[in-house]
């Protein structure tokens, strides 16, 4: 019997999966084991227990597996590479691929097929692949770089637009809200948390989700924003799609993950309308997409390569 190991490194939660070649067997989740965000040793701690988890679950040993595949954003990073590598290597058995997450997700959303995939969680990243096979990018750049339509930037814009009417002399309704979320006093406790080395402003969203559902003009901008600069990076990516490929935009399918999109509709919704304006025909696909099956996918081809 051969066994498959797919995992999914986000930048707030390890998700793993375990299988034989027909049937899932365990599935796991535990803290983010990405080194960029959390470091080696909490990463290290992460990733041992999603992996004791799994075996527990399935009842297959780590040692006895065929072929794993890890999705992560900084994937072609050296430093990265090596520490995955290291990790899997004293705990599990069998080959190992190393993809970027966005890779993953567009084999779990359309395998060795056409469309577009949005991520927009923690991070953002989007890809598309034409009916040639050909896949080009746009953004994943991180949180210091881009990441637009993030939770994490999408955190920092709401602190920076509660700011900005600070200093036109308003007190806006929402820094109470962060306040409390945060279990501050002032908006100087604010300022001193939000400027200390790594804080994370994607801990905001569900403050930000919340209060533009409740009206607050300032959160509704926020999101609007988020989605309008979401497509922009698809937008990019189809372009670049029709330019090498004339009219593959019509039908040309849509799908979408990360928690922002699945939990914060207002993002996305925004995006979608932004994009129908340029590309009327695009083809939305409602159902998130679970990156971890992209990650089995390749597990089980690397599995089928080694045996021929």
């Amino acid at each position: 019997m051969k066994y498959f190991l797919g995992l999914d490194i986000g930048g707030t939660k390890t998700a793993c999966v375990l299988a034989d070649e027909h049937k899932v067997l365990g599935r796991a989740q535990a803290g983010s084991a990405k080194v960029l965000r959390v470091g080696k040793a909490e990463a290290e701690l992460h990733l041992r227990e999603v992996l004791d988890a799994v075996s527990r679950q399935s009842g297959v040993a780590l040692s006895d597996l065929t072929a794993s595949c890890i999705g992560t954003s900084g994937a072609a990073i050296p430093n990265v590479v090596e520490w995955l590598e290291q990790q899997m290597a004293m705990r599990v058995g069998g080959s190992l691929i190393l993809l970027g997450d966005e890779i993953i997700t567009l084999d779990a959303a359309f395998p060795q097929d056409a469309g577009v995939v949005v991520i927009a969680g923690t991070g953002s990243n989007v890809i598309g692949r034409g009916r040639d096979g050909r896949a080009v990018g746009a953004g994943g750049w991180g949180p210091a770089l881009a990441d637009e339509g993030s939770g994490n930037l999408l955190g920092q814009q709401a602190l920076r637009a509660i700011f900005a009417a600070i200093n036109a002399g308003e007190e806006p309704p929402f820094l109470h809200r962060v306040l409390s979320k945060l279990g501050l006093q002032t908006k100087d406790d604010l300022v001193a948390v939000a400027n200390a080395y790594g804080f994370s402003f994607a801990q905001i969203m569900p403050v930000v989700a919340e209060a533009a559902r409740d009206g607050d003009s300032l959160a509704q901008a926020t999101l609007e924003r988020g989605g309008v600069e979401l497509a922009g990076l698809v937008r990019h990516v189809i372009h670049r799609l029709v330019a090498a490929e004339p009219g593959i935009d019509d039908g040309l399918k849509i799908a979408g993950t990360g928690s922002v999109w699945q939990h914060v509709p207002e993002v996305s919704d925004a995006m979608r309308r932004t994009l129908l304006c340029t590309y009327p025909l695009l083809n939305f696909l409602s159902d998130p997409v679970d990156p971890l099956e992209g990650a089995l996918w390749h597990a089980r081809h690397a599995g089928a390569d080694l045996a021929n």
